[in-house]
């Protein structure tokens, strides 16, 4: 890596730690616990909105029955949305957009799993950004207005999306993009540990694990203060914690709502951090291969984890100790002990331990996309180039 490349990322990273200091973070209400669903018609009253858009993701057949229940009996007239898409695109958010101004609606309630909570903030986005498609808010920062109350009910633990401030879309041709700005925090995140009790485990370990590597990066990034490090590790130690337990046998209520609290703290945690080199080659695997991005997340993180070496043995020797884990030995002792329990996890919830037929020019596309999102924007302890990324990858 060249002297003015790493440069280079590293005073955009400055500029952009500065325009986060300006700028406070979006304060988000948090009802949590169980029952907290039924909650939403008082949530509403409070903030004196009179018509939501509901948008209802596939398979959600327990939880939005309650959800409308509530509503009903709280004399609440809302409009109901639930034609998308597996997986949601931005046509989807146009749509739901559309039909939002039509029916006259001042706030979105979205119960589902983390794209249906992305393309719902995402046409809130659109609501205030008429003049702009969603596809043409692809980047950082091109939204820049309040959105409209969004109020998300996760049904997984894990993805962070009821507390990111991001989204994903896909545009219906298999291609995912990424959308940054501080008005995507949703106002209000529900979480009902009853919601998440029948989730399948592949989703429970994939979503798990990239709940895991958005805290463990927001830990690491030079980008974090205090706060962002102490949520980034309290959401670590809630996921080694409960994630197996949940797991293996659907895990108490406490585990439930341990992990609900982890995919918010880590959510949290990364809209002011940011993301790293885990992410952004995970992102990629996504693409490129088509493999879960929280499956390619338990590969990839490890690996990025010990192709770092001594940038980040210290860091997270001390995120083991806060988060309540290894606590003896020498810090690199520490460090290793974590990534091996990173590992350990993936490998006991059954996570793919290799990435199949993945040939040289495979290879070096993920490098090259994984570079490419990460340099110059995120924090990343150091800077690699896109040969750096794709050598993590033909090290798994």
């Amino acid at each position: 890596m060249s002297f003015l490349t790493t440069a280079r990322c590293r005073v955009c990273q400055a500029f952009d730690r500065l325009g986060s200091r300006l700028r406070p973070p979006k304060k988000q209400e948090t009802e949590l616990g169980p029952g907290a669903i039924y909650n939403v018609g008082q949530l509403l009253r409070d903030r004196r909105l009179k018509k939501p858009m509901v948008v209802l993701g596939a398979g959600q057949t327990q939880g939005a029955d309650r959800l409308l229940r509530t509503l009903s009996e709280s004399d609440i007239v809302f409009t109901q949305w639930e034609s998308l898409s597996n997986p949601p695109t931005a046509d989807d958010g146009e749509n739901i957009r559309l039909s939002w101004l039509g029916e006259g609606c001042d706030s979105f309630i979205v119960l589902g799993d983390g794209p249906v909570i992305d393309v719902t903030k995402l046409a809130a986005a659109q609501c205030v950004r008429r003049g702009r498609t969603i596809m043409g808010m692809v980047g950082r920062n091109k939204i820049g207005r309040r959105l409209p109350p969004v109020i998300a009910i996760p049904t997984v633990a894990g993805s962070g999306a009821e507390a990111l401030a991001c989204a994903t879309v896909a545009d219906g041709r298999g291609n995912r993009f990424l959308i940054q700005d501080p008005s995507l925090v949703p106002a209000v995140a529900v979480l009902d540990p009853a919601l998440i009790e029948d989730t399948p485990r592949e989703l429970i370990a994939s979503c798990g694990m990239n709940g895991l590597c958005l805290a463990v990066e927001a830990f690491l990034s030079s980008a974090g203060n205090e706060k962002s490090q102490r949520a980034a590790a309290q959401a670590a130690g809630l996921y080694f914690q409960s994630l197996e337990p949940y797991w293996n046998s659907g895990g108490s209520e406490k585990d439930r709502e341990s992990l609900l609290r982890a995919s918010r703290l880590a959510g949290q945690a990364a809209s002011h951090a940011g993301y790293g080199y885990a992410r952004a080659i995970s992102r990629a695997v996504q693409v490129v291969t088509g493999m879960d991005m929280g499956l390619a997340s338990g590969l990839v993180l490890p690996a990025v984890l010990e192709k770092y070496g001594n940038a980040v043995q210290d860091s997270l020797a001390k995120l083991s100790e806060q988060a309540g884990l290894e606590t003896e030995g020498t810090r690199g002792e520490r460090a290793a002990a974590l990534i091996d329990r990173i590992r350990g996890m993936a490998f006991r919830m059954g996570l793919p331990d290799g990435l199949e037929n993945l040939s040289g020019v495979t290879a070096e596309e993920i490098g090259d996309l994984a570079a490419a999102e990460a340099n110059p924007r995120y924090a990343c302890p150091v800077v690699w180039t896109a040969k750096k990324c794709m050598d993590v990858i033909l090290s798994i």
